[in-house]
């Protein structure tokens, strides 16, 4: 009997995608927010679900999308017998982020978090915060969509695409900000958004650390952790407010790091490190901690819709009970010593472009010449070489030479002024290592709330899971597949957010994975092949979706002019996967096998 063989068509992992995304209810959510519009073919969720598709195949532009899912049985993976691709052409998915947007992303996600809280059993006792930047390239148009919001919630701001910090590295390029405030508890991330491209860390803390209280029964039983930038006086204020508690790393630039760090060091308590095998290596910390009382005047920002956003308001004064521990690092200072010649080459060329700034500045008598000196000579916080300053007379006037103007265009003296010649001295080694272990002491901090303990070797492993954050991000900006979801190449402001939003959801779906995964197979004792194929109950989801690349539905007729679909590519392991994930391996069933 001859039977003719069609064109095979992938799974994947995509089906695992989709079920997890229906367990998180974000397709329930969103059906109740946006129904289907009876003109449309296909609804918003449902562009969703392709959106998370294609995010996960590699893909997240909107431009020849349906061609790019073309080589998957969409069908199967959607669980949809009628099923057409075709339908989500690139103005139906261009709709789905407007249509998102107007009903408030941030609504939304606090919707989800809930969700997922309570599907997923997420523990909530520590919630990271921290930011990232996303790169845009070419020009973004100012998009209008105002008239989509029904007035039914407060319309958010779309983030301003512009200059600023890049954490990328690129400041020729736009920018936005992008945060995420995860557990630690997986890392699962239960709010995240689009901030301006020159959002500060600080203002986006508190604004995140806020909706705390809309995503969790008892928020003053949550800590939140931030870097150094959270410990500041508008989140602090809001922590007091809510009655959060905060742990944080104390800037270099307080002046309790300055007071902290200039206490004698006696008798620290040493802490052995150990790996995640329960080893113990060779690295160490050294604590000390001290209960203090942290001061500060601050003056809180306006709205800038405020009639009187330009006046300034009063100061507030903020006292704030706190634990610090100042911690030094074996494994920081090992590292920064082995990177000591290339630090030496990069202090060097700095030290040479900032003396040259330096240098072209006249001043008009010797004492504005010595404090600047003083303030230069205490902002090159150079390890390897030191900035010795002379001053020296100038006869006759300072005058603007010829070329292209300063960014600061210096002043024009007309008597006798002061210059600054500079000399950049190595250190001695002794000098150095002294430099070098300072540097590789930091300073942590917590508030101290009535009913709260934690121990100050607690602190450090707590904050430690801020790499949650890093490792979501990194996920961002690399993809699950050889291409990066990231730059970004929509113009409207107000589709990015939606964009955005949409990652976040996909970001909540790769953790989620990870974190049921490795909870079973612990539980159960077993493992998956990780690298080199050895089993393991660590594996992570790349890995775990590595298991997956053989699995296909094959087309096929018979003689008697009937056609089949036949599943191929489970095996034990993949059957073991499932289970592992709480997926059905019935997910992978083709849909309509008999026509």
């Amino acid at each position: 009997m001859d039977i003719t063989i069609g064109i095979p068509r992938r799974l994947g992992y995509l089906p695992l995608v989709v079920d997890v995304l229906r367990r998180t209810g974000i397709i329930e959510i969103i059906d109740r927010a946006l129904p289907k519009d009876p003109r449309s073919k296909v609804s918003t969720s449902d562009c969703v679900a392709v959106f998370m598709c294609a995010i996960y195949s590699g893909h997240h532009d909107l431009w020849r999308m349906s061609d790019r899912l073309g080589q998957f049985d969409m069908a199967t993976i959607m669980r949809n017998p009628s099923f057409d691709l075709s339908a989500f052409t690139e103005e139906r998915l261009a709709k789905c982020l407007d249509h998102l947007w107007a009903k408030n992303p941030d609504m939304l996600m606090t919707s989800l978090a809930i969700q997922a809280i309570s599907a997923f059993r997420i523990n909530t006792d520590f919630l990271h915060f921290d930011t990232t930047s996303l790169l845009f390239f070419g020009s973004q148009d100012d998009g209008d969509i105002g008239s989509l919001h029904d007035g039914t919630q407060p319309f958010p701001a779309p983030p301003l695409i512009t200059f600023g910090h890049s954490k990328d590295h690129r400041p020729d390029l736009l920018q936005i900000m992008f945060g995420t405030l995860v557990s630690s508890d997986g890392g699962v991330p239960l709010f995240g958004r689009a901030l301006d491209g020159n959002a500060s860390d600080s203002a986006s803390a508190a604004l995140f650390f806020q909706r705390i209280r809309s995503i969790v029964k008892h928020p003053k039983e949550v800590c939140c952790v931030a870097d150094a930038k959270g410990w500041c006086g508008r989140v602090l204020q809001l922590v007091q407010h809510e009655n959060l508690r905060l742990l944080s790393r104390l800037p270099r630039s307080h002046s309790l790091h300055k007071f902290l760090m200039d206490k004698p060091w006696k008798n620290p308590k040493r802490i052995a490190r150990f790996t995640s095998g329960g080893k113990p290596m060779e690295d160490y910390y050294e604590i000390i901690g001290n209960d203090v009382e942290e001061i500060l005047d601050y003056r809180p920002e306006l709205p800038t819709t405020s009639p009187d956003a330009k006046a300034k308001p009063d100061k507030i004064h903020i006292e704030v009970p706190s634990r610090a521990v100042r911690v030094f690092s074996s494994a920081l200072l090992r590292r920064k010593q082995a990177t000591l010649k290339r630090t030496t080459e990069r202090e060097e060329t700095q030290a040479k472009r900032c003396m040259a700034q330096w240098h072209a500045i006249p001043y008009a008598c010797r004492a504005d010449a010595e404090n600047a000196a003083a303030i230069q000579q205490a902002d090159s916080d150079f390890v390897t070489l030191d900035i010795i300053p002379v001053i020296r007379a100038v006869r006759g006037p300072f005058k603007r030479g010829r070329g292209r103007p300063r960014k600061r265009p210096l002043p024009e003296i007309d008597g006798n002024h002061y210059r600054i010649d500079y000399e950049a001295k190595p250190v001695s080694e002794t000098v150095r290592t002294q430099r070098l272990t300072q540097q590789s002491t930091f300073i942590l901090i917590r508030t101290r709330t009535k009913g709260w303990s934690i121990s100050d070797e607690e602190m450090i492993e707590r904050y430690k899971g801020q790499f949650h954050n890093e490792h979501g991000f990194a996920w961002l900006k690399s993809g699950p597949s050889h291409k990066g979801l990231n730059p970004i190449f929509l113009e409207t402001p107000e589709r990015i957010a939606a964009l955005c939003f949409l990652y976040v959801v996909g970001l909540m779906v790769w953790t989620l994975v990870q974190r049921t995964v490795r909870k079973n197979l612990k539980e159960w004792k077993l493992g998956l092949p990780y690298h080199r194929n050895k089993p393991s109950d660590n594996i992570t989801t790349r890995f775990y979706f590595e298991l997956f690349p053989s699995i296909q539905t094959v087309p096929y007729s018979t003689p008697d002019g009937k056609a089949h679909v036949q599943l191929v590519g489970i095996t034990p392991i993949i059957e073991l996967a499932c289970k592992a994930l709480g997926t059905d391996v019935g997910v992978f069933q083709p849909n309509g096998a008999e026509k």
